[in-house]
């Protein structure tokens, strides 16, 4: 005698080959420079910094070597310290995240010079941008860089600051070389003096460190 099979199980069968499909294809949206990118974070650590000498797109080709001076003390993973006052050291870019815009300017981080003269290989992800300001909301003095508390954690992994100053865009990637383009379709892009920089730092790796002195161009 043949007995009719439930409705229930019927339907647990017939679904069966649609949930697989869907568990694969969540799955499948994780890229390797997703996981690059998420195995980077974990070991950078949260910093902030003042821009020592203005940058600006139309006067300072790549290879152009820009100075942010760091306004607290971290410390990297392996221990050692930035202190207050360490000069990070940067070039102006080429853009490698093909951001449009009508003026660009990519910037990228590279090293910190210790006041002893030690010079620390880094990667660096710019996470905020603001203008310089001398008063907080309160009207309290401030000095360059310490306007804002730095509120990035490594599971954030790419940033998209719109008007992060008047007119121009921040975006960067911790899977990206560079440390960040900045882009307006209004202005050209310049940084001020004092401009407040919150960084993602961490010591750079070897394939970091061979790409970025074969590709910094410095001047």
């Amino acid at each position: 005698m043949k007995y009719p099979i439930p409705s229930t199980i019927v339907a647990a069968l017939l679904a069966l080959p649609l949930s697989v499909y869907a568990q694969t294809n969540m799955q499948d949206t994780s890229t390797p420079q997703d996981t690059t990118a998420q195995a980077e974070a974990t070991h950078m650590v949260p910093a902030q910094g003042a821009l020592v000498t203005e940058i600006d797109a139309k006067k300072d080709s790549p290879g152009k070597e820009f100075q942010i001076r760091l306004v607290k003390t971290i410390k990297l993973e392996d221990g050692k310290e930035l202190r207050s006052g360490t000069i990070l050291i940067g070039q102006v870019a080429q853009d490698d995240m093909q951001v449009t815009g009508n003026s660009k300017l990519a910037l990228r981080i590279t090293e910190a010079r210790l006041k002893g003269g030690d010079v620390v290989p880094i990667k660096a992800t710019i996470v905020g941008l603001a203008d310089p300001e001398t008063a907080d909301f309160a009207g309290h003095a401030v000095m360059p860089g310490e306007q804002d508390n730095n509120t990035w954690t490594n599971k954030t992994l790419k940033i998209d600051q719109i008007d992060a100053i008047k007119g121009t865009d921040l975006h960067s990637s911790i899977a990206s070389m560079n440390s960040g383009v900045l882009v307006s379709t209004k202005y050209d892009v310049k940084l001020k003096k004092d401009s407040e920089i919150e960084l993602a730092i961490a010591i750079a790796s070897d394939n970091n460190s061979s790409a970025m002195n074969g590709t910094s161009g410095r001047k």
